[in-house]
């Protein structure tokens, strides 16, 4: 499901299990746009954590968090608190991807994403997993995250998510 030149992005929910990394019910397609690349023709590395961050919010959109400008100021606040990714391939222009995403574990106050970016052919592009933490809007300080998102995410991903409190 390639998304078109008129789309940016489409997204499904199709389980899928990739061999060495799990089971990702989050697909977010898409193609690599020319201010992807850089001089060599290849992605430039950091374009990859806006593909994340990408992938991220529709998951959230998706799992029912609503998402607005105000939310993330005034309600939604995760901040990114680790980024890792093994980048495995090179992607070039007009290669069609898609991002996996699951949330593999909630703990008090963080919980952990973890991405498969692929080509629609099956090259895996790259892998990355990243720590984002609750913060209250007023104190910026940690807290809990609240039930009803947990209870999105189970609802969402079943058994594969790890629930620490």
């Amino acid at each position: 499901m390639a998304p078109s030149d008129k789309n940016e992005a489409t997204i499904d929910h199709q389980s899928t299990v990739i061999e060495g990394y799990g089971t990702f019910n989050h697909r977010l397609h898409s193609r690599v746009r020319s201010y992807d690349v850089d001089r060599q023709g290849i992605v430039h590395n950091a374009i990859y954590l806006y593909w994340l961050e990408a992938a991220r919010i529709e998951y959230f959109r998706d799992i029912g968090v609503p998402i607005d400008r105000q939310s993330f100021v005034t309600k939604h606040r995760f901040v990114v608190a680790r980024a890792e990714i093994d980048y495995l391939h090179a992607a070039q222009f007009d290669d069609p991807y898609i991002v996996f995403t699951r949330v593999a574990w909630v703990k008090n106050s963080s919980f952990g994403f973890e991405h498969v970016i692929r080509r629609e052919d099956g090259r895996i592009l790259a892998a990355a997993k990243g720590v984002l933490v609750h913060l209250n809007p007023a104190s910026n300080k940690p807290e809990r995250i609240p039930d009803s998102y947990r209870d999105l995410i189970k609802e969402f991903e079943g058994a594969n998510t790890d629930f620490q409190d």
